[in-house]
């Protein structure tokens, strides 16, 4: 298998792409306290647009789930790259009840079971183990925040033959 340039694009794009499917129908509070699909971002949040005055739905970014590549790594010559990427997750709670966690939780373990059924991701990359979570424990009430760090193996470039 051959690759260019484009393929760590390639991997924060699938990533995306497959947060939206595995959280298509799925609702969660935004700080407005609408229930609102999550949204899946590549690298970062959105600039902030709109007006403070009135904000609507599409003016704030939670509930999300954003992927960013962090590093990655080719330990020889003949290696895929080693890509490690940081998933953050953000849900809005204010029940004073503060359960917000377990939204986190919840959507872990479904980022955890669609990888543990099957580790490839749009045919290209494969995940690696360890597979790593947390919650922050930091008091951010209502928001609520988790992350995930994912490992996955890039193919290696093929070496053109120079007698070719």
């Amino acid at each position: 298998m051959s690759i260019d340039a484009g393929t760590l694009v390639d991997l924060e794009q699938s990533l995306t792409a497959e947060f939206n499917r595995i959280f298509e129908g799925k609702t969660y509070y935004n700080s407005l306290g609408h229930a609102v699909p999550l949204r899946a971002y590549t690298h970062s949040l959105p600039v902030k647009q709109g007006s403070d005055d009135e904000p609507t739905d599409a003016d704030v970014p939670e509930p999300y789930i954003v992927s960013e590549i962090q590093n990655g790594k080719k330990a020889t010559e003949d290696d895929g790259h080693e890509v490690s990427v940081a998933v953050i997750i953000c849900v809005c709670d204010d029940n004073t009840a503060r359960h917000g966690h377990q939204d986190i939780l919840a959507i872990i373990g479904r980022v955890l079971e669609r990888f543990g059924k099957r580790p490839d991701l749009a045919g290209k990359f494969n995940l690696r183990h360890p597979l790593e979570w947390t919650l922050s424990d930091e008091d951010t009430y209502p928001y609520y925040y988790g992350g995930l760090l994912l490992h996955f193996e890039v193919p290696a470039i093929e070496k053109e033959d120079a007698l070719a």
